[in-house]
Formats: structure tokens, sequence, C-alpha cells
């Protein structure tokens, strides 16, 4: 709420020990600020493209945007923001003119019309022909950063490369292009784009018109997609699921409560129960215990330095299952072989 009372504002994030006097340098102008966002920062929360489904009842999340991620959605669907993905501002100006593109890349003036030497980053988006499959308004496909010294110009070249104007075409699992006139567009953050080029690009495939069905996702405005929207989009219906029939490596352990097993669901069950009292009594989620409910148990080979290997988690998604003597048989048998297993190449790695 502050925000539009101040003459400027310096983000300084994840700056580490040398942060303070490195924030001082640039209040002071000692040195020139150049960062720019790497995300988009809304005006509300609400203006998310998924905060009407998220946190997602129960364990299964659903991505119903599609392409219309980031400042994809805000663009496409236009929708104010605070700061713009790409945005940043230093002590410097700079202006961006005479705009060419070839067949490898785009070249453009970039000029520091300031009495400041400084450094802006360069952005470059593209959009579909006009008609073709469903894109979001603007992608970005490229980015330089350039130095200038105070009234300095530089020419600026960004190439394309092979996923500057590509889709990925579900019906044939294959990567296209689409051949036709594209829009390139340059400038120094996704909302703030003042040269506009046209450019023609001769793809292996011939725009094609979205599909009307797909309905809100055609102007991103993914907040109102309806099931039905989103069936065509992912190319089958699309349904929660229930309680899953059987475990497998990728479950996350808090999933054990359905368990057959008494020794999984006893697990799960008391961890849960263990999360909630905390969090009554504290007030905050109890991280540790979230982290260990939502693990997965092939997550346990990568997180014990070798205790457990890939076939003693086999053995406790087996205890998952309901075959808990069976389970735990393996995890036991598993231990001693992979002991074994560790020593042996301990002794290898030793030259013993």
């Amino acid at each position: 709420p502050w925000i539009d009372d101040v003459a400027a504002v310096l983000y300084v994030g994840l700056s580490g020990q040398a942060g303070a006097s490195a924030t001082v340098r640039a209040l002071t102008g000692e040195i020139n600020p150049s960062g720019h966002l790497a995300e988009t920062w809304p005006m509300h929360y609400e203006d998310c493209p998924s905060s009407g489904w998220y946190p997602a009842i129960g364990r299964d999340a659903i991505y119903r945007e599609g392409p219309f991620v980031g400042y994809r959605y805000y663009e496409t669907a236009g929708v104010p923001v605070r700061f713009p993905f790409g945005y940043g501002l230093s002590y410097s100006t700079f202006t961006y003119s005479a705009a060419t593109a070839g067949e490898n890349g785009i070249d453009v003036m970039v000029s520091n019309d300031s009495d400041v030497a400084g450094s802006t980053v360069v952005q470059l988006y593209v959009r579909g022909p006009q008609g073709g499959v469903l894109h979001p308004d603007r992608e970005l496909k490229g980015f330089a950063k350039v130095s200038l010294a105070a009234h300095e110009s530089k020419s600026v070249h960004i190439d394309f490369d092979r996923y500057t104007f590509r889709h990925f075409d579900a019906a044939s699992n294959e990567w296209k292009t689409e051949t036709g006139e594209w829009t390139l567009m340059v400038g120094d953050n996704a909302e703030h784009l003042p040269l506009t080029i046209p450019h023609t690009v001769a793809g292996d495939v011939n725009p094609v018109a979205a599909d009307t069905a797909l309905g809100h996702y055609l102007s991103g405005h993914v907040k109102e997609v309806t099931d039905a929207e989103m069936a065509v989009l992912f190319g089958h219906e699309v349904v929660a699921p229930g309680k899953p029939v059987t475990f497998g490596v990728n479950d996350p352990i808090m999933s054990w409560v359905d368990s057959k097993g008494f020794v999984a669901r006893t697990v799960a069950k008391t961890l849960t129960k263990q999360e909630a009292k905390i969090r009554q009594k504290t007030g905050a989620p109890d991280l540790n215990t979230l982290f260990i409910l939502n693990m997965p148990p092939r997550a346990m080979s990568k997180m014990t330095q070798g205790m457990v290997d890939s076939a003693m988690v086999d053995a406790i998604v087996k205890i998952a299952n309901g075959h808990t003597f069976r389970g735990l048989g393996g995890v036991i048998a598993g231990f001693f072989r992979n002991q074994s297993a560790n020593k042996r190449t301990a002794k290898e790695l030793n030259n013993d």
C-alpha cells in the first residue's frame, strides 16, 4: 500500500553476507543497479491465474493454466500488474531503435540517454502467426545484457535458435514450427516493448486455427476455464483421482493413511496427528513433519546417503500395499545386502 508514496524502490533479494555493503553502495550511487525481475509481481494474490483452485483439495493438483503461466497469462489476458516480468530500472535511462531481423537473429540499437554509465537487459519476445495454434500473446525467446557509457549507443544482437518459433504438437507428439508472419517485440520488460517488427518464418506446418471449443483458453482468461475446455486442451477428460488402489514409489507418505497395511497406515496417521498437534500448539505448520509426509518413497534412496537402495524402496512400497511381512523381509535383507555393497564400493574407491 505504500509503494505509490515513495519515489523509488531498491529491491535486494538473497544478497548474502555482503548484501548490506552492496546495498549502501547502490543507494549512494557508487554503483548503478541493473537487475531485472525474473517473475511477475501481481497487484493482488487474487490476480494470479491459479488463485481459485490452489491449494488443491486432496492430494492431487491439476494444472488448469495450460501455457498461460506467469507473464504469459497477465499479458494475454490483459491483467494489470504491479511490476511486469523482466522489469528493472537504474540511474541511467535507455532508448531502443532501429530493430532489424535476419535469418539468424535480430539487431537493435540501444542508447544510454543519461549522464550515468549503466547496464540494461534487452529482451526479445515473439508472437505467433494470426489464426494459428494456441499461443500466449508473447513469449520471451532471448535476451542480452549491454553496458553503456553515458550517451553511448551500441548495436545489440540476439540470436534465434531452434526454440525461438517452435511449439509442441500433441497430436503428432513432435515439435513443429508454423509458417507465416510472426511478430518480434523488443524492450526492457514483458510490458514495455517499444519496438515491434514483422518477421516471416518458413516452418514445417501451416497455421491451423485453434479449436473454438478451447473457449476461455483462446483469450487467456484461464481463471474461467471450464472442465470441458480443459478436456479439449488436455485431449482427454480430466478427473481428479480418488484414493489410490495400490501405492507406488511416487505416492507421498501422507497417502498411506488409506493403506491396507497396518504398519504403513500407522506411520502416516501418527505423523499426521503429530503435525496437527504442533500446528494447534504453535499456530504454525510443522515443516519437518510436513516434509516427511509429502515425500515419496523414492526420495529415501537419495536422502539416506546410500543406506537405502532402490530394492529397499520397492520393499517399503510392498508394506504400504498390505504385504507387511514380505516387505519387512525385503527391507531387512536389502539392508544387509546394501551394507555389503557399500563396503565393497568403499574399498574399491580407497584402492584396498
